[in-house]
């Protein structure tokens, strides 16, 4: 999906709000922006220091006045465009005709340091989108924002050229994750004008077509709702800017064909074989190119089928030895959990994966030493394990003598952070960009219904079922934050665009913590706290990051999936041997192009 991250996103940022550019203007000596008034005072006074005739009296007004003046009039200097120049050319012009047959610039709708002239009736020119202040604003918030560590963060000195090239997951989650954050608060508070009103639903547009086709279910409605928005987007992008569209857009337009027949994005996309585009760069050989293909094949099936053993196989925990090979082998070759790569395996494992799992739980619980729970949190454990199928045995520890039922320690061994698949749950004290979940409660009035809130503790509990066996589970304690009452609920600005998922919250939680099964966490949130217009306390904006959920099916559509992890190595020898051959049999042409 480079030609959406690295190509529409990327592209819009640059080409077309130019935010690689910001930089090189000195900001050193901030102007302070010309009211409506003063932007009808000084053109009167560059029309008198015309009619006056002095050079000096001319340059007096901010280049951008005689820019306009200049420009409306089709008047362009001789040599250089500097405001000396511009000056020279206006007088130039006058004494030829009079300063009567000038067409005055109209004042601009709203205060501005840089007078301009206006582009359109909403006054959107290219290069002038993001100004500084915007983006100072938006590096501000990056800092300030919680990301989850599988989230690769965006650099902080973004929309400077001295951070370098970034990858497609810096685009993604800068464009759909940051700039969600901070344009639509800035673009839809009361101050916001018509024209950045425009530019948030012309942004918008894109970035829920790149959400939507990039999720992991797809069905057909998803697939023509994609298509909407970004035929949307391309139809502002237009009408807005009149840009020229590029090949990135034409394809975009065909991914909804590829959605109703493929399914899914990740069963087609290529970041695999770009991973092993890299490995072959870094590939010591003997310059025997004819067979690096099938030398490269051969190490590749070798490779995927020991991991696949490593990863299928139930492995003894008796032998020491052996358990230092397994952890010296999965340290060695797992992969780095961060990034889009690894939200599509996600789930991938092999099935053998929840006993590994549910046996590491037993190593750490039996590592750790006890501690007591509080008592509101050990009745809500109590109750959360007698909800559960053929839980009904347990009761709690201090239950009447004549009630038989199993009983359930209130000790416990507390966790910093968990592992699950791969990604990180973290407490709030230890783990804190990790602690921001959304999480359903089995114990609450409404199971199904996704809350959002903040860890407060993880810990494993152990207990005795029927038959002596030990069960270690693994919970967490949830802060959960409070929805905005009805009256506030007309200030989040973010409920505008429901696609994106994403809503305030007051910055406060509800007095009694919920506790729940590691299971019940449904996904991260990117979390940033402001206070906004109308509201009056500070609020926590909940991004859902829910692309990490498991793959659903929907029955109204075949939905293929191709997952390299699990397919058998022989199942894809043929892509990657094709691929491997044409990577080495391509030959570029004299200017670099296919």
């Amino acid at each position: 999906m480079h030609n959406l991250f690295l190509g529409d996103l990327r592209h819009h940022c640059r080409e077309v709000w130019g935010i690689d550019v910001k930089d090189s203007q000195k900001t050193t000596n901030k102007t302070t922006p010309h009211t409506l008034e003063e932007q009808q005072r000084w053109l009167s006074r560059l029309l008198a220091a015309l009619r006056k005739g002095t050079l000096s009296a001319v340059t007096q007004p901010r280049k951008g006045y005689l820019i306009a003046l200049a420009q409306l009039n089709g008047i362009v200097p001789k040599a250089k465009l500097t405001k000396r120049d511009y000056a020279l050319a206006l007088l130039n012009w006058v004494r030829d005709h009079s300063v009567d047959g000038l067409l005055v610039p109209p004042i601009l709708s709203q205060a501005t340091s840089e007078f301009h002239l206006a582009e359109n009736q909403y006054d959107i020119s290219k290069f002038r989108i993001l100004t500084h202040d915007i983006i100072q604003m938006l590096r501000d918030d990056i800092l300030k924002t919680f990301l989850p560590s599988w989230l690769e963060r965006p650099p902080a000195n973004f929309g400077s050229p001295s951070h370098g090239k970034l990858k497609a997951d810096h685009w993604r989650t800068v464009c759909t994750v940051s700039m969600v954050i901070t344009l639509v608060r800035l673009w839809s508070s009361s101050t916001a004008t018509a024209g950045e009103h425009k530019l948030l639903e012309n942004f918008m547009h894109l970035v829920i077509a790149v959400d939507l086709a990039t999720r992991r279910s797809m069905d057909a409605k998803r697939a023509r709702l994609y298509d909407h928005h970004m035929l949307e987007y391309l139809r502002t992008l237009r009408e807005l800017f009149d840009h020229d569209l590029v090949p990135n857009h034409h394809l975009s337009l065909h991914l909804a064909s590829c959605l109703l027949l493929f399914g899914p994005v990740r069963g087609m996309w290529g970041y695999p074989f770009e991973r092993y585009n890299g490995i072959i760069q870094r590939l010591n050989t003997n310059n025997h190119i004819s067979q690096i293909p099938l030398t490269f094949m051969r190490l590749f099936y070798a490779g995927a089928e020991l991991r696949w053993l490593m990863s299928s196989t139930e492995w003894p925990d008796s032998d020491e030895l052996l358990r230092e090979v397994l952890d010296a082998f999965t340290q060695t070759y797992q992969d780095a959990a961060r990034g889009t790569r690894v939200l599509d395996v996600f789930g991938a494992t092999p099935s053998s994966s929840t006993g590994s799992a549910a046996q590491s739980l037993y190593v750490i619980f039996d590592n750790l030493d006890a501690t007591r729970l509080d008592d509101t949190c050990y009745r809500s454990l109590v109750h959360l394990i007698q909800l559960g199928p053929g839980s009904a045995q347990f009761t709690a520890y201090d239950s009447d003598l004549s009630d038989d039922r199993l009983r359930l320690s209130p000790h416990v061994r507390r966790i910093p952070k968990l592992e699950v698949g791969r990604a990180f749950y973290g407490t709030r004290t230890e783990n804190i960009r990790n602690s921001f979940v959304y999480f359903k409660n089995p114990a609450s009035s409404d199971p199904s219904l996704a809350r959002a809130g903040q860890i407060s503790q993880i810990f494993l509990h152990s207990r005795l079922a029927e038959g002596e066996e030990q069960i270690v589970e693994a919970f967490a304690v949830i802060d959960e934050y409070i929805a905005l009452h009805p009256e506030h609920v007309a200030y989040d600005p973010y409920r505008q665009f429901p696609l994106i998922k994403t809503c305030l919250y007051y910055d406060r939680f509800h007095a009694r913590s919920a506790v729940v099964r590691i299971n019940d966490l449904v996904v991260h949130f990117a979390a940033f706290k402001y206070v906004p217009e109308g509201v009056g306390e500070p609020c926590v904006v909940a991004r859902s990051l829910d692309r990490v959920h498991a793959l659903l099916v929907t029955p109204s559509l075949l939905v293929l999936t191709w997952d390299i992890h699990r397919a058998r190595p022989c199942y894809i020898l043929s892509i990657v041997y094709f691929y491997v051959h044409y990577t080495f049999s391509w030959s570029p042409s004299v200017d670099g192009k296919a």
